[in-house]
């Protein structure tokens, strides 16, 4: 019976909920230059996340540098990536005041090379 209770305090401690929101679409995750090539190295996914407690920390610069980082080292030789959904998961622990948030890329990574155009 102990046990039971425990077990049963224990899952509603560490119960929780999470909110998914779509960032955005992004057309591409670094700057490609005038008069370049870009060619698709395929699907990648790359997710960064934080804890904090009281208060929920949200998205920062840090958070989606390094989820896009994560995701580009899934392909050697990429420099970006293009068609990108961008997703931020907030989980709140129900008792606790404990929040992690979850910064997510997805897309097609992407190597980029100098062109041999004439540029007019």
């Amino acid at each position: 019976m102990k046990k039971a209770f425990y077990l049963s305090l224990t899952a509603l401690l560490l119960s929780g909920c999470t909110q998914t929101y779509v960032e955005q679409l992004a057309p591409q995750s670094h700057f490609d230059y005038p008069n370049s090539n870009v060619y698709p190295l395929g699907f990648v996914k790359g997710q960064a996340s934080t804890t904090s407690f009281f208060t929920p920390s949200f998205k920062t610069s840090a958070l989606e540098y390094e989820a896009v980082s994560n995701a580009l080292a899934q392909k050697p030789g990429a420099d970006m990536i293009v068609n990108s959904f961008r997703f931020t998961d907030v989980t709140q622990l129900l008792i606790l005041p404990i929040y992690t948030v979850t910064y997510r890329v997805e897309g097609t990574a992407a190597k980029m090379t100098t062109g041999q155009q004439a540029l007019h």
